[in-house]
């Protein structure tokens, strides 16, 4: 198989995901849902941290989280050293608990039609691609941890 057709098909997926979960975006862009993920699983995280993990400029990123907290969902922080460290406000924790939900359902409708073994190998064939791929951040979207199996699963409803 020619290595451009499965890089399109994982693009589209990528796309697709994409565009089933941006409906429970409001008004957030796909930046501010980023730093807003990025924060709900670090809290307390400078505004440098915050900005490499949705790969944004730093002057960028302060007006985004300039925007975040004129509508109450993030605050900012005491200052460590030159760092200024922002939070989500309980509005915020609440908003990227509904936005990593929306976005892991319609992943999860994606997988609907696959059997256990299916699922299994798919897992597994995914781990290998995210080991290759080492991109930091990528998991941003995510509600647990795409490489560590046994977290997910903690999450998951008995």
């Amino acid at each position: 198989m020619k290595t451009d057709f499965i890089a399109d098909q994982l693009s589209a997926i990528s796309t697709a995901l994409e565009d089933a979960s941006i409906n429970s975006y409001g008004d957030l862009s796909s930046s501010a849902v980023a730093a807003m993920l990025a924060m709900r699983k670090t809290p307390g995280i400078s505004i440098g941290t915050v900005a490499k993990e949705v790969q944004l400029s730093h002057s960028a990123t302060v007006r985004l989280i300039d925007r975040l907290e004129k509508d109450w969902l993030v605050r900012r922080l005491r200052r460590r050293g030159r760092e200024v460290m922002v939070e989500l406000t309980v509005r915020g924790q609440r908003k990227a608990e509904e936005l990593a939900e929306a976005r892991n359902n319609a992943a999860a409708s994606m997988l609907a039609g696959l059997d256990e073994d299916g699922m299994q190998q798919l897992s597994a064939l995914m781990a290998r691609v995210l080991l290759l791929a080492q991109t930091p951040g990528c998991g941003r979207f995510c509600k647990g941890d795409p490489m560590n199996p046994s977290v997910s699963e903690q999450l998951e409803p008995a």
